[in-house]
């Protein structure tokens, strides 16, 4: 999607989201102009959930020096990326999980 507004208030405005999540229907397109504001409405092209605007990259499958997928790394890549796009009780939760893990190797009892 690349929208430009040409001489407004004596400026110009682009704005470019590249890729968006899924498609949209162009057709559907619908620019609001006021004094002071400009609003843009876009329909999705499917009735499918967008959790954000543009897609979010995975990169769970962490492979080895070999080049074999590791699941312990991959593991640990999921939980980083829930703990750094996590909410607060998302944040809370991975920290007390990991304090306790770390608690129960200690006493070296396995669960």
């Amino acid at each position: 999607m690349d929208l430009r507004i040409l001489d407004f208030n004596g400026k110009n405005y682009r704005l470019r989201v590249d890729p968006l999540n899924d498609l949209i229907d162009p057709a559907t397109g619908k620019l609001k102009v006021k004094s002071n504001s400009i609003t843009l409405e876009m329909k999705k092209k499917d009735n499918k959930y967008w959790g954000d605007l543009k897609p979010k990259a995975k990169a769970f499958d962490v492979k080895d020096e070999e080049g074999n997928k590791d699941p312990e790394k991959s593991l640990m890549s999921m939980m980083k990326d829930l703990y750094v796009n996590g909410d607060e009780e998302m944040k809370k939760s991975i920290a007390e999980a990991y304090t306790k893990s770390r608690e129960r190797d200690a006493r070296g009892t396995p669960f």
